[in-house]
């Protein structure tokens, strides 16, 4: 009879919150994807001797921060690597360039202070970093302006950080002067240290894409961001990614796109036949498929429990993630859930069918999404329709639809688009209540 031991070892191994970080979990259950910018980047960054600005979107869970990971330990080695936490070290609901800028600066201060990082470190640098790092705790009215060492001023500036500097502060008035300093205060180490190591420094900023359009908009419209000369990474949101808002900030970045793995085929039409019934299709993509069911089956290999689910179940779970990672090994963890629930000693359609309705449980659609979701489903493309709510104002819907993940973003001979399959039966019920209607 199953119990809560029988399933604890596959249950731990399904935790959606945890990204592959450890060389160990890379090689253990790390799935390589033909769709991954890591190589390019790299490539990139081989030719590049100017500092290269680089903007890396897609959907929340749809493995960013793994690949980014990686990205850290393939260039471990000729590269001097900063990764900068924006998830866990800023305040998700009051951020700004300037935020992550001084985020940035203490980040580079704490490598440079690091025994043997540095070794020819000219203290000079670091002082006069510190002095402009401790100009934005001066202009915080709720800390003690007392002189303070650097150890000090790295924690009450991160205390700060964990509210917002704009909490008491003007959002551009009495900051920004101080950030331009912090930015030439780092710049100056970087050009030394990179002088010293003879290493390029290169700089992973992550977590930026879990904020929402409208602060991403604010955020990166500063160029503040571009300022910093080394090689830098941003994630963020993929709404932000395609929205029309953006496109002159964009330039001022190279794209680097992280698709969803497709789960069902895409028919797009030549230059000279518009065919109607073109777009998504409900056809199985067999090799997205097989990706993803491999990501469940090398985790489950762990544990020499590779027959825990059966193929069917494979099957069906990872069409409804929609080929976000984070979202299949949800429905993973899900299905043990449920056949702990039940009693089970393996994972059926049954069993993986319940585990999916209490996911779509999470996913809430409003009457005014449903027009672009059939729009979408049908030509593969996203609308530039709008709606206006009292608290949000005029906003495009699809850019709201891409945030939230209703619609998922893919790539095959073209970027396309579509619906995100756990609510596509919600679509087909409005599309039949719509045709009932006017037939009636």
């Amino acid at each position: 009879m199953s119990n809560p031991n029988y399933w604890k070892p596959a249950y731990q191994l399904f935790n959606p919150e945890q990204p592959l970080t450890t060389p160990e979990e890379m090689k253990d259950f790390y799935i390589q994807r033909e769709d991954s910018p890591v190589e390019n980047l790299i490539a990139t960054l081989v030719m590049e001797d100017q500092p290269a600005k680089f903007l890396l979107a897609g959907h929340r869970g749809s493995g960013k921060t793994t690949e980014l990971r990686r990205i850290e330990q393939e260039l471990a080695e000729n590269y001097a690597v900063i990764w900068v936490d924006t998830a866990t070290a800023l305040d998700r609901y009051n951020i700004g360039y300037a935020e992550v800028v001084v985020l940035i600066g203490m980040e580079v201060c704490r490598q440079a202070i690091k025994p043997g990082w540095w070794s020819n470190r000219d203290q000079r640098l670091l002082d006069d970093l510190e002095n402009s790092l401790t100009t934005v705790i001066y202009q915080d009215k709720e800390t003690d302006t007392e002189q303070l060492e650097l150890p000090e001023v790295l924690k009450k500036l991160g205390l700060i950080l964990k509210r917002g500097l704009t909490r008491d502060m003007t959002k551009t008035l009495n900051i920004r002067p101080a950030v331009s300093d912090i930015i030439d205060r780092v710049n100056d180490i970087i050009k030394a240290a990179e002088k010293d190591r003879k290493q390029k420094l290169l700089v992973i900023v992550d977590g930026l894409d879990r904020h929402d359009l409208r602060t991403a908009l604010e955020m990166f419209a500063s160029p503040l961001l571009t300022e910093l000369e080394c090689h830098i990474i941003y994630t963020i949101p993929i709404s932000l990614r395609y929205s029309p808002s953006f496109r002159q900030p964009m330039e001022s970045f190279q794209p680097l796109d992280l698709y969803n793995l497709p789960v069902f085929e895409c028919d797009w039409p030549t230059a000279t036949l518009r065919d109607r019934n073109s777009g998504p299709t409900s056809t199985p993509n067999k090799v997205g498929r097989d990706i993803l069911k491999s990501v469940i089956t090398k985790r489950l290999a762990k544990i020499n429990e590779t027959d825990l689910f059966t193929p069917d179940a494979l099957e069906l779970i990872s069409e409804k993630s929609g080929g976000v990672i984070r979202d299949l090994i949800r429905l993973a963890r899900g299905a043990c859930q449920v056949a702990l629930k039940k009693k089970k000693e393996y994972v059926d359609t049954t069993i993986a069918k319940e585990a999916i309705q209490e996911e779509r449980k999470a996913y809430t659609i409003n009457d005014y999404h449903f027009k672009e979701l059939a729009t979408v489903h049908q030509t593969g493309r996203l609308t530039t329709n709008t709606h206006h709510l009292p608290k949000q104002g005029e906003f495009v819907i699809c850019d709201e639809l891409l945030q939230n993940k209703y619609v998922l973003g893919y790539y095959g001979d073209d970027t396309w688009f579509d619906v995100h399959p756990i609510i596509i039966e919600d679509l087909e019920q409005w599309q039949g209540s719509q045709n009932s209607a006017v037939s009636s």
